[in-house]
């Protein structure tokens, strides 16, 4: 899945280059917009004690708000929910700025975001074998290109620094770690 992640990166910039430069988009003060679409849980990277639980990808859903005509702020919330051998469930909460680098089609940019996460998981037998919460402060930088006024795709790749708790087998630690924050469809109004 990350290989296909990658791949829609590059196709969401070559896209930019061929594309016209000057075309009329929805990065404008005031402007408000719905994203939908794949990112990797925080958890993916450090915390997957259970066979492959929590590394797969989780649907996020969010809302952007444009403070100016090149910066934005956004929340939002991923879920991911398992069943068959390991019953699951992952919910995160996520709060983050971003500044456009160009307000052109092919718009590129840089931001920050606060998560905070949290994931439980049930063996067969019915035994809590995962019980964890994360907070993690990420730098990111992506790119979104326009393909009308109202809908983008975008992609967004970062490095992020973590605390994570796991109190059914009572442990903590820090994490520092790159990421891809995901590939999502954007939709303005």
């Amino acid at each position: 899945m990350k290989k296909l992640i990658v791949v829609a990166v590059a196709v969401v910039m070559m896209m930019g280059l061929a594309g016209s430069a000057f075309a009329a988009n929805s990065i404008a003060q005031g402007s408000k917009g719905i994203s939908v679409g794949m990112g990797d849980s925080v958890f993916s990277h450090k915390i997957v004690p259970i066979d492959g639980f929590l590394a797969q990808d989780v649907v996020d859903i969010s809302g952007r708000y444009f403070i100016g005509r090149d910066m934005a702020l956004y929340g939002g919330f991923g879920l991911q929910l398992n069943s068959g051998d390991v019953e699951g469930t992952y919910l995160g909460f996520t709060v983050g700025i971003r500044k456009y680098l160009s307000t052109n089609d092919f718009a590129p940019f840089f931001g920050g975001q606060l998560t905070y996460a949290m994931a439980d998981a049930q063996n067969a037998a019915g035994a809590t074998t995962l019980d964890v919460s994360i907070f993690d402060l990420a730098a990111l930088f992506g790119a979104e290109y326009f393909f009308n006024k109202n809908f983008s795709v975008e992609g967004a790749i970062g490095v992020g620094l973590g605390q994570w708790s796991d109190d059914a087998a009572n442990t903590d630690g820090t994490y520092l770690g790159t990421r891809t924050v995901g590939v999502h469809a954007n939709f303005y109004f």
